[in-house]
């Protein structure tokens, strides 16, 4: 119907216009034609490349988190029990043996490096297909200090623990009941489910998705529908990312990767797998989880832990150890909370446009 339409228009222009008006506009219209679909290549070659995780370097960063995981918590509770004996032992004014001091800058420092080196492997193929020597910028580092920051953070907290305790019984109760609370419940138990849903593929729990945390698998389909804060872009319409939805199937190893690398404070491997690893339409679920996780843990654990060491100095012992996990503390919270709250998607948009400036 629309082609004989067009048809008769064509006939109508024709009877009463002669041929080089005729043609003239023919001309007009290919032309339009041939700027609309200019514009639509030039709009997709903005797009980011995704690359996909392949299996076999799925399994290796499995690994390296599985380690990291049980290294970190089995030298927390290490220097933990180890820096009770000797606050027992001397009193308020003990500081860390010198075994705890190496075993958590060796952790820390071998977490940090192993962070990079994954993040360098990861970032190959970018150095491939765009040819460029270094993919990292300055928000990088940032990551990478924030997460190390906020695991040097969770040990001094632990570490304060056995202070508290030989403090003061009601400054301990709150900081053991938050510590406990805060980290045990939210950050530890998620951490754990996460782990055994990274050796079954039919496990599809994640942060935005807490009714899959027991049975794990929704029965009413895999993965089906959009996740929370799913949403497009804001310069982007809904039938614009459609194809960006139905293009790519959903990548769960490197969702399942990147939530657990995010709960395990690796915020520098966790950015990089989300920036080349994910489609747009999973990494607002990222940033969701990446806000909501961060401040949380703000208001709920470091808020309350700073608030505790400062009372524990002034009214019972200015303890170095203290003084120093308050410092940290305060820095990594607001390193933290500026760093979630900041969108990956707009610092990209903004190092696009900047070299053309």
């Amino acid at each position: 119907m629309a082609r004989s339409e067009s048809t008769l228009d064509l006939e109508d222009l024709a009877s009463r216009y002669d041929t080089q008006v005729l043609r003239e506009y023919l001309l007009e219209q290919e032309e339009g034609s041939t700027r609309q679909r200019q514009g639509e290549d030039a709009e997709q070659a903005t797009l980011p490349d995704v690359y996909d995780l392949r299996q076999r370097c799925f399994r290796r960063i499995r690994v390296l988190l599985v380690v990291n995981f049980i290294a970190y918590w089995s030298t927390l509770s290490y220097c933990g029990y180890s820096y009770y004996l000797r606050v027992e032992e001397i009193g308020t004014k003990a500081l860390p043996p010198m075994e705890v001091a190496l075993a958590c800058v060796f952790l820390l420092g071998t977490q940090a490096t192993l962070e990079l080196a994954a993040a360098v492997c990861l970032t190959q193929p970018v150095r491939l297909g765009d040819g460029r020597s270094n993919t990292f910028s300055s928000w990088d580092v940032l990551a990478w200090l924030a997460g190390a920051g906020a695991r040097c953070s969770l040990l001094l907290d632990a570490l304060c623990l056995p202070l508290m305790k030989r403090g003061s019984s009601l400054l301990f109760l709150l900081s053991a009941s938050t510590f406990a609370f805060a980290i045990g419940v939210f950050v530890f138990a998620v951490q754990l489910r996460l782990l055994f849903g990274m050796f079954c593929s039919r496990d599809h729990f994640s942060y935005d998705k807490p009714d899959l945390f027991f049975k794990g698998r929704d029965t009413s389909g895999l993965m089906e529908g959009t996740p929370i804060a799913a949403r497009p872009p804001a310069h982007r319409e809904e039938e614009d990312t459609s194809d960006l939805r139905l293009g790519r199937a959903m990548p769960v190893n490197t969702i399942k990767a990147a939530n657990f690398a995010h709960f395990n404070d690796l915020a520098l491997l966790h950015l990089v797998l989300r920036r080349h690893y994910l489609p747009i339409s999973c990494q607002e679920t990222q940033e969701f989880t990446m806000s909501i996780t961060s401040f949380s843990r703000c208001f709920c654990e470091d808020v309350v832990q700073c608030s505790l060491k400062f009372f524990f100095i002034m009214d019972c012992q200015v303890n170095l150890l203290v003084l120093f996990s308050l410092l940290v503390s305060i820095g990594q919270a607001v390193g933290s909370c500026f760093y979630a709250s900041t969108s990956a998607m707009d610092l990209r948009t903004s190092e696009e446009v900047s070299p053309n400036d």
